[in-house]
């Protein structure tokens, strides 16, 4: 009993054998790729503003300052001689009847310059006013002086040509019965606009002839 006893005890002395860990079957996983840095470009930033235009700018830009606008205008007016302040004038005096009745007829009323045969003198007044903005201002130096000269001319005696005509075409002294009541009227008569208009091209002719002078006396 001794024996077995003793045997016993020996064997529960002894240290259990160290279990061996299960092999691990799992696949390894390798480790992520750093993130490569992206290449910079060689152009400007699209997302930078310093590198966009500023539409705000381009808009202030693109509005004129009505001081400079007053300002060019004294500086036009006092480049200009006497004579070419009349025909000056008297040009935009044309442009303005034409927003007038140029003639009445006993069919369609009223008509303005602009909306009749007037729109013609109104071409010309403004061709007068360029011709002699560009002489006054020297806007095109290498220009010869005679050009703009002969210019203001041309234009000048064919817009009192214009209204001359215009007067004489628009009359017609055949009498048909008024719209209104039971009178008559004329069928066609020139109105008030062109007498306007044809004192404006006169003025303006004597401008001319005014600035002429001055130039050939200086």
């Amino acid at each position: 009993m001794d024996d077995i006893a003793k045997s016993a005890s020996q064997r529960a002395s002894r240290p259990a054998p160290a279990s061996r860990p299960a092999p691990n079957t799992a696949p390894r996983r390798s480790a992520p790729a750093a993130a490569t840095a992206p290449a910079a470009s060689a152009g400007p930033d699209p997302w930078d503003r310093a590198h966009r235009p500023d539409s705000d700018d381009e808009e202030n830009n693109a509005i004129v300052n009505p001081d400079e606008l007053i300002q060019d205008a004294k500086d036009l007016l006092g480049a200009m001689s006497v004579g070419d302040k009349i025909a000056f004038y008297g040009a935009g005096t044309v442009i303005l009847s034409c927003f007038v009745p140029w003639k009445e007829t006993a069919a369609d009323g009223d008509a303005l310059g602009l909306m009749s045969m007037g729109f013609g003198a109104f071409l010309l007044a403004l061709a007068v006013m360029v011709t002699i903005g560009i002489r006054a201002r020297s806007t095109f130096p290498n220009l010869n002086p005679v050009v703009p000269w002969m210019g203001q001319l041309v234009t000048t005696i064919a817009c009192v040509i214009w209204c001359v005509v215009f007067i004489k075409v628009s009359s017609d002294t055949t009498l048909v019965p008024s719209p209104i009541g039971n009178s008559e009227m004329m069928n066609s008569s020139p109105s008030f606009g062109v007498f306007i208009g044809l004192l404006g091209a006169i003025a303006a002719l004597i401008g001319a002839f005014l600035g002429l002078k001055s130039r050939n006396d200086d």
